[in-house]
């Protein structure tokens, strides 16, 4: 064999190992992304009478009042809420975009810029977000609420009313 042959021998050599290491790098990644997307979801039902029920509306309004003093924490409290308005977050600030607090983490963002806008009376862009003006001792406090469909007056009255008893237990 000449050197050409060997060099040819060694390219191909590499080139099979190159996709080797490649497709099971890949695979393991996959595997990976799999364990990461089935943490935090409870076990799939085995039998059909352990599956949830799902005739009734996943976030049907609780039939009593939501009470911040028997929640154990502010965030608890938001997430009750939340459920309870279907809404798919719900983030308290300060006028001036400071968090305090959020049912997703990583709000802060989120919170400078909507309260930016509210302060400064212009409307936001995107679909999907209401923002709420809730006068709590002196001050106004912007509710940021993520529902699936804008908020009836009605609806909007009784979230600022359990935003303002939230407000009242925990800050």
């Amino acid at each position: 064999m000449d050197s050409t042959g060997i060099t040819q021998f060694f390219l191909i050599l590499l080139t099979i190992i190159t996709v080797a290491g490649f497709t099971g790098i890949t695979y393991y990644l996959a595997e990976i992304s799999r364990a990461i997307n089935r943490q935090g979801f409870p076990p799939t039902p085995i039998t059909p009478e352990e599956a949830p029920d799902l005739s009734e509306p996943v976030c049907a309004p609780p039939e009593k009042p939501i009470e911040p003093a028997k929640m154990g924490s502010l965030e608890e409290t938001l997430d009750a809420i939340s459920k309870r308005y279907c809404l798919a977050s719900l983030t308290l600030a300060t006028a001036d975009g400071l968090l305090i607090g959020s049912t997703r983490p990583g709000s802060e963002g989120e919170a400078a810029r909507y309260s930016h806008l509210y302060s400064q009376g212009r409307l936001h862009e995107e679909e999907g977000v209401e923002l709420l003006g809730v006068s709590y001792r002196g001050e106004t406090v912007v509710g940021i609420a993520h529902p699936p469909e804008r908020l009836s007056s009605e609806q909007t009255n009784a979230l600022e009313q359990d935003i303002r008893e939230t407000l009242q237990h925990w800050v």
